[in-house]
């Protein structure tokens, strides 16, 4: 087993985001868990998000604000830049879930064959209501998992590098979190994020690459793509219409 109270690196990242980052800031900063470092890497705004990030002073451990080549690009940045046992990433308009949150995941003694811990989480729309929450069921074997809703070791990225750069793909941590064999893998029975749905990795193409992913390593089959797909491209209403048919038959 390896020792409690391991070191946490957290890293946000942030664009041109001032009014969602407050809210990812405070999150941390205020966790229980002693043990953090906060890392926040800043594309080169200019609405008053730089500002913002010097106004915490120490409670920010690293920061660094110039232009990037894209999400993955800023990622790895922080990436680079940490040197905790483990990693969350943590971007602006996502929380953790509680202050004890840390707290809570770290609270036994992690084998040492354990690579990655994930948990449940909640979303939310910040603009429109940030105090409705829609819980999220996390399930390994269908793909369910969230990089904002789990931690996982930072000797990973000596492993297997670090995260792919294109300027289409949006799934990176994804393909970079599925190459890792699922025995590795461990639940926590606890939300660990509140994450914001209104960002490019909430979108519907999003989902569409991950399907395709999957597809392409043989974890799902042509037919339930192409069902994945149509139906995240249904509108709103009548994909909630088919939502309750389902429920409803069965019971």
């Amino acid at each position: 087993m390896a020792q409690p109270n391991p070191k946490l690196s957290i890293i946000t990242i942030v664009l041109n985001n001032h009014s969602f980052l407050k809210h990812t800031i405070e999150s941390v900063i205020k966790q229980s868990y002693s043990n953090i470092e906060y890392i926040v890497i800043d594309g080169g705004s200019t609405d008053g998000s730089v500002e913002l990030i010097q106004s915490y002073g120490s409670k920010i451990k690293t920061w660094i604000s110039e232009k990037d080549s894209g999400i993955y690009n800023a990622i790895n940045k922080g990436v680079s830049l940490a040197t905790g046992e483990w990693l969350c990433i943590l971007n602006a308009g996502d929380r953790l879930a509680n202050e004890n949150t840390i707290t809570q995941l770290f609270r036994e003694p992690i084998s040492n064959e354990i690579q990655v811990l994930y948990g449940d989480w909640f979303l939310c729309n910040l603009k429109e209501n940030p105090n409705v929450l829609v819980k999220g069921h996390a399930n390994l074997a269908k793909g369910y998992i969230l990089h904002q809703s789990l931690v996982y070791r930072t000797s990973l990225h000596k492993l297997r590098g670090p995260y792919l750069e294109t300027k289409k793909l949006i799934i990176s941590d994804y393909i970079f979190l599925r190459s890792i064999d699922e025995k590795y893998f461990q639940f926590v029975s606890m939300p660990i994020s509140i994450n914001d749905n209104s960002g490019v990795s909430s979108q519907s193409w999003s989902l569409e690459q991950k399907v395709a992913y999957d597809f392409i390593l043989g974890n799902v089959t042509f037919q339930y793509m192409v069902k994945r797909i149509l139906f995240e491209r249904m509108p709103g209403l009548i994909k909630r219409i088919l939502q309750l048919l389902l429920k409803f038959r069965s019971r």
